[in-house]
């Protein structure tokens, strides 16, 4: 379990220093999974719970929504890595390792139903997560992971919570992984009743997880935040040795309307940024800086109402001179390393 203290941040929908990599997100609006981007899993493939047997057939889009079907299993399945468990489910993966440091997005509705007039999830695994593995001939050297909703089929019970952390790789080689922290989030209603947004800003310096744009963990400059490019991972697990209950209807669905995968703009990160009127402040090219100087002393610069402004730098932001801010603006400054420097010396003045 990790603590921390919960600061201002600012998701892209409403932060324009992130920019929208679409050559890397998917909308899933296509009649098929776009197998550009995307591998589905087979009977072959990583059954992590070793509750189901991935197929592929359990995978498919249908009105602009991902469904990872499950279902109960009949008989024995000789061609399933683990024939004795009892679901078919459906996953997928990212062809590439090419996702870095960035802004990662799900919109999902979750499986579970109201038994007996409460909300039961019990047994089903829910996952969006990212990874990096490399093995050498005794182990796993690396094993990179970030879990942005991955709460197990017991974590998951009443339908409600969601488990957050990430993964670093053992140096001794005792174990394949460790586990970092467990960051759990539990919310008011039941996660299948309606779509919500999952996410996790990664940087250099700092991991935030998100629940429908708003930060609940934040971890700054941990030793294990600088990690290799990742797959991302979106599928439905089911937990082995947890029964599912017997009046639970099926097929169950994770349903996902879109992955969105994000980047800072960062071609700044080298220039200074000197606002010093209105004019400048509203014509600015949005992006993080290495550091930004607003007002100079003299000219009045200022919001106005409705107006809302972040602004990220690596070194230092400064406000200077007859600056406001009124009531109905929004003013955000972030210090923020640079994804391609991985400078970590922040400050705000």
């Amino acid at each position: 379990m990790c603590f921390s203290f919960i600061y201002g941040q600012i998701s892209p929908n409403s932060d324009n220093n992130w920019e929208l990599i679409t050559s890397k997100s998917d909308e899933f609006n296509d009649q098929y999974l776009d197998n550009s981007k995307w591998v589905v899993f087979n009977k072959d493939d990583y059954p992590w719970g070793e509750g189901y047997c991935f197929c592929d057939e359990q995978v498919f889009l249908d009105s602009g929504i991902l469904h990872l079907r499950v279902d109960k299993k009949v008989g024995y399945d000789t061609e399933c890595r683990f024939p004795y468990s009892p679901f078919y489910s459906g996953g997928i993966r990212s062809i590439n390792h090419d996702y870095s440091y960035g802004y990662y997005e799900i919109r999902a509705k979750l499986p579970g139903s109201f038994i007996n007039g409460e909300p039961n999830g019990w047994g089903f695994w829910p996952a969006f997560w990212t990874y990096y593995v490399e093995e050498n001939d005794t182990c796993r050297i690396i094993h990179d992971e970030i879990d942005i909703l991955e709460p197990s089929g017991e974590q998951f019970k009443y339908a409600k919570t969601n488990v957050a952390g990430w993964h670093d790789e053992d140096p001794d080689c005792k174990v394949d992984h460790i586990k970092i922290c467990d960051v759990v989030f539990t919310y008011h209603q039941p996660l299948f009743e309606e779509f919500h947004n999952y996410a996790v800003e990664w940087l250099p310096d700092r991991i935030i997880f998100y629940f429908d744009y708003k930060p609940f963990h934040i971890e700054y400059n941990h030793p294990s935040m600088i990690m290799q490019p990742q797959f991302v991972v979106i599928d439905q697990q089911m937990q082995r040795n947890i029964p599912v209950n017997i009046n639970m209807p099926f097929p169950q669905f994770m349903l996902i309307d879109y992955f969105r995968y994000y980047k800072l703009i960062d071609g700044f990160c080298e220039q200074d940024l000197v606002i010093q009127n209105n004019l400048q402040l509203n014509n600015y090219s949005w992006g993080v800086y290495q550091n930004i100087t607003i007002g100079n002393g003299s000219n009045s610069v200022f919001l106005q109402n409705g107006d809302h402004k972040t602004f990220r730098a690596v070194n230092e932001i400064i406000l200077q001179g007859d600056f406001t801010a009124p009531i109905g603006s929004e003013l955000n400054l972030i210090p923020t390393p640079c994804s391609i420097t991985n400078q970590q010396n922040n400050i705000v003045k």
